[in-house]
């Protein structure tokens, strides 16, 4: 009994003879395997390809002769799965099983003069095979893009095997070779050479000018292309000696059945520590108050004020809205920031009742823009923010319990104002980064010290630093501890009731100025994407 395909054929067609029926079938087969053999193909993004151009042509062109994966999808896979651009095979082959794809191409792009020099590398049906570079002036180029197609096609159709051969031949036929820019190779004899790529190169070389030409470079075992392995100078047309090329990443080969690698840490076009779009953290933060007065020796004489350190919640939040669709592009930088912290508990003890516990308020928020530059797109890559917003920190004391008459000698204070300031982020190793930063406080309002039954008017003087590591412990996930202090220094003008009127004779100045300085640190969990 017939079934599948040829079953239909007969249902179909149900007066045709049973050799012509399996002659059909046996068509529909053929052509539903052609189909089905199709090579499924995911191409990420290229490290040194800021604006995904690369990434798009490379795509562009594997469509149709092959299945690919959509750019987006790739992108939002290889963030979903938390890789960065040193990708283990165990990571390529998570990658590839994600996104059910054969092949995955990758790699990175550098300029080298006036034009610009692609590393192509190939993971094709869970192994790694041997990079190809390709130089070109634009990536607009018919010529590059025929040069770029013919090599990945040669990659992913398993021709390596049948080049091997003819690399293998005698040296003569690899004497004098053309440079596909133009001019002679001086090869050495016996020297390998990628005849396929060679012939591409010439078989266009006077179809197009010079400038949109197109040059291939194949690795050899040592990790070196053809043209490092010349003995004598290369010339271009023009006579002008030309540099080696060397290379700008590794492949990990198998050859000859052994495996080499070079590591070097490179972007996957994911999102890593530095480039996060969002970060949330949240974490118990720890603090304490030191209020002291600049004043004359005098009994009545106000006492500073100090508190033991004490516990309290913090929550801290990162937003890069650009950067969820591009984390190197310079305008990814442009976000929001901002973060609470309360302490949870704190009482104030007076002399001048004994006995009861007043409660504090003593909490400090802000909330701003920012502009995050940074300098590379490895997980190791330094950054740079600028940012400024709006902020408060309170110190209240709760007076509901004091008795008629008695009086706390403490003013609450409750700081407003503007933060502009910068902070840097600088990777010690790839998993830990030093952090620190300042912000100058720029104080509209003091609250009740600034009254004129209190200390009344003051020059004002105040700014903000902190200092810490930044810890990536998982896939999306990372700690910070932070140390900070905040200072809010004052120069009272003598028209308070409390600089002048303290002893009762307002004929002598008694308070010149204050320090309300604030030491405090943090240890958060955080969450990246």
């Amino acid at each position: 009994m017939l079934q599948g395909p040829l079953a239909w054929v007969y249902i179909i067609y149900p007066p045709m003879t049973r050799s012509l029926a399996v002659a059909i079938g046996v068509v529909v087969l053929l052509f539903a395997g052609a189909a089905e053999a199709k090579i499924r193909v995911a191409v990420v993004a290229f490290e040194g390809d800021d604006n995904g151009a690369v990434q798009e042509v490379v795509t562009d062109l594997l469509d149709g002769d092959y299945s690919v994966s959509g750019t987006k999808a790739v992108n939002r896979t290889v963030d979903k799965l938390g890789l960065d651009a040193n990708m283990s095979d165990k990571d390529l082959k998570k990658l590839a099983n994600e996104l059910e794809v054969d092949a995955i191409l990758r790699g990175d792009l550098t300029k080298k003069g006036a034009r610009k020099l692609l590393h192509v590398k190939v993971y094709l049906k869970g192994k790694k095979v041997r990079g190809f570079k390709v130089e070109f002036a634009s990536v607009k180029s018919e010529k590059f893009k025929s040069a770029l197609k013919d090599k990945i096609d040669e990659k992913l159709s398993g021709q390596e095997a049948a080049k091997k051969q003819v690399d293998e031949a005698p040296a003569e036929a690899a004497a004098d070779e053309e440079d596909p820019i133009g001019g002679k190779k001086k090869g050495k004899k016996g020297a390998k050479t990628d005849m396929a790529a060679e012939k591409a190169a010439l078989k266009t070389k006077s179809d197009a000018p010079a400038e949109e030409e197109a040059t291939e470079k194949t690795e050899n075992e040592d990790g070196k292309s053809d043209e490092e392995k010349q003995s004598g100078d290369e010339e271009d047309p023009e006579g002008k000696a030309k540099k080696k090329v060397a290379s700008a990443d590794a492949d990990e080969e198998d050859v000859g059945g052994v495996s080499k690698s070079v590591t070097v840490e490179k972007s996957s076009g994911g999102r890593s520590a530095n480039t996060v779009a969002f970060r949330l953290d949240v974490g118990p933060s720890i603090s304490s108050r030191k209020l002291v007065f600049n004043s004359r020796v005098f009994e009545e004489a106000p006492k500073p004020y100090a508190n033991n350190p004490v516990g309290g919640m913090r929550v801290g939040g990162e937003l890069y809205p650009l950067a969820f669709a591009n984390p190197h592009s310079f305008i990814s930088g442009l976000g929001f920031a901002g973060h609470y912290d309360q302490t949870l508990k704190l009482n104030l003890e007076s002399s001048v009742q004994i006995g009861t516990k007043f409660p504090v308020t003593q909490r400090n928020w802000s909330v701003g823009a920012r502009f995050r530059i940074a300098f590379g797109s490895s997980a190791r890559a330094p950054t740079v923010t600028l940012g400024g917003g709006y902020f408060h920190r309170n110190f209240s004391v709760n007076r509901s319990q004091l008795m008629t008459g008695n009086i706390i000698d403490l003013p609450d204070v409750l700081y407003k104002g503007y933060d502009p300031g910068i902070e840097f982020r600088i990777p010690i190793i790839k998993q830990v980064a030093l952090m620190f930063g300042g912000q100058l406080l720029l104080v509209t309002d003091t609250g009740q010290i600034q009254q004129l039954n209190q200390y009344g008017q003051a020059k004002v003087t105040s700014g903000q630093g902190m200092a810490g590591l930044d810890i990536v412990i998982a896939n999306r996930v990372g700690v910070k501890l932070a140390a900070e202090m905040a200072q809010f220094g004052f120069a009272f003008t003598g028209n308070g009731d409390q600089t002048f009127n303290r002893d009762k004779d307002p004929a002598t100045p008694d308070v010149g100025g204050a320090a309300d300085r604030y030491y405090g640190g943090s240890f958060t969990l955080g969450v990246l994407y």
